[in-house]
């Protein structure tokens, strides 16, 4: 497919992939939103320590071997999820797991917006809309 840079319908190739360090950001990223943090706060409160210790721990490793696969897969194939998807399910059943994976992404980013903008509001008094638009542009 000529011009297309997104690579949307096949590998990406060697010269064009990301390294470690642009994906150790993304997953920071995912480590410090604040959603993340407040989950792990009204987990923490609710439990002991050792329990709380013992869940993040598990919690964790059940991610780590999860993606751990997902990474390896996409790593040495080049391919998307969607295009994964595809293979596995067919061009007709590949949409419902892409249509899953881009709906809770879009409520995934709205909450975060979300997160930002109603404590802003709270502390400045300036309107929610407004907020939610500077944080989105």
């Amino acid at each position: 497919m000529a011009g297309d840079n997104n690579y949307s319908l096949g590998p990406v190739p060697e010269s064009a992939r990301k390294g470690v360090a642009s994906l150790t950001m993304v997953m920071l990223g995912l480590t410090f939103f604040s959603a993340s943090m407040w989950t792990g706060g009204s987990l923490g409160t609710g439990l002991s320590f050792n329990d709380f210790f013992l869940a993040v721990i598990l919690g964790n490793l059940i991610l780590g071997i999860y993606t751990s696969f997902l990474g390896y897969i996409g790593a040495s194939t080049g391919l998307s999820t969607h295009l994964l998807a595809r293979f596995s399910f067919g061009t007709k059943g590949s949409w419902l797991p892409s249509a899953l994976l881009g709906g809770t992404q879009v409520g995934w980013f709205g909450v975060g917006v979300a997160m930002f903008a109603i404590p802003v509001q709270k502390a400045t008094g300036i309107d929610t809309n407004i907020l939610i638009l500077v944080s989105v542009y």
